[in-house]
């Protein structure tokens, strides 16, 4: 107890009924571990994440909610992990009504918190259904619906709450509203209309570096010098567009967000909201293959195995970067182990609410202020209801990777020390035969069988 009320002195900065922080949480799509420069990237750099991370807290070890971005969004949400979460794959598929699905920010509607969702939305699959936004605790919507739209750059119409808007000129591949900046411009209006009065929370969902690949002049001149060996793109049928220069449009793209956010800690501070806004940048699974980009062009994904679609550290480890000038202090890098079921709690207590029962989120508020006991899992589970059916489980340091288990037999798990070998070359099933038995049997304890993916491969393959 006496720990849990030094956590929220430090929290409050000056005493227990301080105003509870203001939370804005940035997530990108497909943007890899080795993405921004205070992770490793050297092909480009991300100055104003870079400074976020200087002036606040990196993560080494943190971890997305799946390898695709619905269900890795339903986990962010709901605080529940794939294992439990409603959404496990990629589909016409939203979050189910209240009670069964309560988000983060019905949580925070309901503590008085001016709530919204900005960018992609990340509740309604690929349907066009913005009406579900308020039913899921947002106050204000700006933004597309199907995920689908979010592929393109120039979106022929975003909503605004329930009203469709047209966005003239727009053509999906062409235009004069780019979305990385209708999104940071409505961020920004959103942020002006608030006051120390009500505090607010913004989710911020940008649609990129996911593919098509495209980007205006101004940012491909930024990182123009540092590409080497460029190469182009002609898909064979249109979706995602021809690009002349594909890796620097893809350095281009993160360099929009990277300048997108200076501005938007900019508005911050004009408006004295910058001391008590926890602001919190990450991404919802690793980068990518597609519309010409391969991960490994630019290391996107670091040192780590894989990437997007995978259950290896390349697919799920992802940046996350916090910065509350009043309550964590600079400069500080921790490998706390945690992943995106860990926000809903860790947003509750610090702005003092009771977590939903149930959820399998540990909140990492101690880590973030450097008060306190950080209490750890015993393990982070997931499960991919696609590609023939893939599964992991991590018990620190040790990572089971399990693939095809929709085939007969099913595919043979896979174990990985990630403190010796963060890369995952070297399987160490056949040496160490009972762990990867204990991890198993604890595999079958992290999860209920999906009602909305009946899947055989995962719900009754016998492990092996």
């Amino acid at each position: 107890m006496l720990c849990k009320t030094l956590l929220l002195l430090a929290l409050s900065a000056i005493h227990l009924h301080a105003a509870p922080p203001n939370v804005i949480f940035v997530i990108t799509d497909d943007l890899g571990y080795g993405d921004l420069s205070c992770y490793g990237q050297k092909h480009f750099k991300t100055p104003n994440l870079d400074r976020m991370a200087a002036e606040g807290i990196r993560f080494t070890q943190h971890y997305s909610g799946a390898t695709v971005c619905a269900p890795s969004r339903c986990t962010l949400l709901t605080g529940q992990d794939t294992g439990h979460a409603s959404i496990r794959g990629n589909g016409p598929f939203a979050l189910r009504p209240d009670p069964q699905d309560i988000t983060i920010a019905t949580i925070l509607r309901q503590a008085g918190y001016n709530t919204a969702l900005i960018g992609k939305s990340c509740v309604t699959g690929n349907t066009q259904t913005p009406e579900t936004l308020s039913q899921k605790g947002f106050d204000y919507f700006y933004g597309t619906t199907d995920h689908k739209d979010g592929h393109f750059r120039y979106p022929k119409f975003v909503y605004e709450n329930d009203q469709r808007i047209d966005l003239d000129g727009n053509t999906l591949g062409d235009g004069p509203s780019y979305d990385v900046d209708l999104y940071t411009g409505k961020a920004i209006e959103f942020v002006e209309r608030q006051s120390t009065a009500k505090p607010f929370f913004l989710l911020l969902s940008y649609p990129v570096p996911h593919a098509t690949l495209d980007v205006p002049e101004d940012s491909l001149a930024k990182v123009r010098g540092g590409i080497t060996e460029e190469t182009s793109y002609q898909p064979e049928k249109f979706h995602y567009k021809p690009v002349k220069e594909v890796k620097a449009t893809y350095a281009g793209m993160v360099v929009r967000i990277d300048d997108a956010i200076g501005s938007l800690l900019e508005k911050l501070k004009k408006k004295g909201l910058d001391e008590n806004t926890l602001v919190m940048f990450t991404s919802d699974n690793g980068s990518h293959v597609e519309g010409g980009y391969h991960f490994q062009m630019l290391e996107s994904n670091g040192i780590l195995r894989g990437g997007k679609r995978d259950l290896y550290e390349g697919g799920i480890r992802v940046p996350l970067i916090a910065r509350w000038p009043k309550a964590i202090p600079a400069g500080r890098t921790s490998p706390h182990p945690s992943a995106f079921w860990d926000f809903m709690p860790t947003v509750c207590e610090i702005a003092g609410i009771e977590p939903p029962s149930g959820i399998q989120g540990i909140s990492y508020a101690p880590t973030l202020s450097g008060i306190g006991s950080q209490t750890t899992h015993k393990s982070l589970y997931w499960e991919f209801h696609e590609m023939n059916g893939r599964r992991a489980l991590l018990m620190h340091p040790w990572k089971l990777v399990q693939y095809d288990l929709n085939a007969k037999p099913a595919g043979k798990p896979e174990l990985f020390n990630l403190d010796s070998d963060p890369s995952e070359k070297s399987d160490l099933a056949a040496k160490h035969p009972e762990k990867v038995i204990e991890m198993m049997q604890r595999i079958e304890k992290s999860r209920i069988p999906s009602e909305r993916f009946p899947h055989p491969g995962l719900d009754s393959a016998s492990p092996n």
